[in-house]
């Protein structure tokens, strides 16, 4: 399975991981993962094999990435994501029957929530 797990950390763990489960967590000292992030201060995170950044000025002034959502939705989309892991959003709203634990939503079920926010 592929999916993007929400991270709701504080900075600087981005906004979440895209994980593939039929790949090693690690590589060497780096996680198999690709870091999904936004704001105005574009970086890599050396912790991680890749980091997309989604550069947004309005974003940062914000503080959450509602200006760039469309764009990360795409970025799922192309990256074969089929699953969110939003254990915040799972409070509030059902995945319906593909929960396979509580949090995990399918893509568009994920992305209409969200848009509800746009």
């Amino acid at each position: 399975m592929r999916y993007f797990s929400i991270d709701y950390r504080s900075p600087p763990s981005g906004m979440g991981q895209i994980i593939d489960t039929t790949k090693p967590e690690k590589i060497g000292e780096q996680y198999n993962f690709i870091l999904i992030d936004f704001g105005s201060d574009p970086h890599e995170d050396i912790s991680y094999v890749m980091t997309k950044y989604f550069y947004s000025e309005q974003a940062a002034q914000e503080g959450w990435a509602g200006p760039v959502m469309e764009d990360i939705f795409q970025y799922l989309r192309d990256q074969k994501v089929t699953h969110v892991n939003d254990s915040e959003l799972s409070y509030n709203y059902e995945g319906g029957n593909e929960n396979d634990f509580k949090g995990l939503f399918t893509l568009d079920r994920w992305i209409e929530i969200m848009r509800s926010f746009l």
